[in-house]
């Protein structure tokens, strides 16, 4: 992806937040997406590596992965690249969502063109 400019903190480096939640959504994503025990985390705990400035304007990579799924945690790293170095790595706890949290969110979410996504969220779609 490429970061616009008004993403920055300071001039052509994007703002430390910007790129925590870059990290915290991919991660976030990694558990729902790879978690075998529940349809929907949320962040508990989230800790960033700043090792480079995360440039904007250019294109950056941001990876993510689950660690473990431990049940009643999952943990997840991730880290953004810019042009083959990293510039940001981050470790997270992710909490699942209850079942009534997990329906209030599913109306808001797009994910047509995943199967994956799909398949876990059709039972809240449908009120099975």
């Amino acid at each position: 992806m490429i970061l616009p400019p008004h993403l920055n903190g300071y001039k052509n480096v994007a703002h430390g937040g910007v790129v925590s939640a870059l990290l915290d959504e991919t991660m976030g994503w990694a558990a729902t997406v790879f978690g075998e025990t529940h349809p929907m985390y949320v962040t508990g705990e989230l800790t960033v590596k700043f090792l480079s400035p995360v440039l904007v304007g250019v294109e950056i990579e941001v990876r993510s992965r689950l660690v473990e799924d431990a049940g009643r945690l999952a943990y997840c790293e991730g880290e953004i690249r810019c042009g083959g170095k990293v510039c940001a790595r981050a470790r997270g706890k992710f909490v699942p969502m209850s079942p009534e949290g997990t329906a209030e969110v599913i109306p808001y979410l797009r994910f047509d063109g995943c199967r994956r996504f799909r398949k876990i969220f059709d039972a809240y779609r449908t009120g099975e």
